[in-house]
């Protein structure tokens, strides 16, 4: 499946900008009023919620997240920047996070894939939404962490 609208924002410096300071800002509070029944940027959109790694305060963050199965799979993209983003150090110190989908704060545990469980699930990311490899490429020589979530 493409969406042209995520490879325009990987392919682009200005809308990977806009992206990460405008709207996934205003997507977090939507998705807060709204209990997690309307995104901005669309049905795959997801709030998650970690505990700070530091302060060990809950903290929310909008991201596309792709099912499968009972599994959510999200890329610690960072719109293809040089560091993690922030959500991706909170749930390696704290494994244990919720989503806020349809109206629900759903448990989960979140794992970072490595070898070659990460292979294969970046490949099925790649094959869902071809703008991450944009990502990856601008990211380089950073390695692009692919984190699955499981129900508790």
């Amino acid at each position: 499946m493409t969406h042209r609208w995520l490879e325009a924002i990987a392919s682009s410096a200005l809308l990977t900008w806009f992206t990460l300071r405008v709207v996934a800002p205003l997507d977090r509070r939507l998705l807060l009023a709204t209990r997690g029944r309307s995104s901005l940027t669309g049905s795959t959109t997801i709030l998650l919620i970690t505990t700070g790694a530091r302060s060990g305060k809950a903290r929310h963050s909008a991201l596309p997240g792709l099912s499968r199965g009972e599994e959510i799979v999200v890329l610690a993209s960072n719109g293809g920047g040089k560091s993690n983003p922030s959500w991706y150090h909170n749930l390696v110190a704290h494994p244990d996070v919720e989503i806020l989908k349809d109206g629900s704060r759903l448990p989960y545990r979140a794992e970072v894939a490595d070898g070659a469980r990460r292979d294969e699930t970046w490949g099925w990311l790649v094959e869902q939404w071809s703008g991450f490899s944009a990502y990856a490429r601008k990211a380089s020589p950073r390695i692009l962490p692919v984190v699955v979530l499981r129900p508790r």
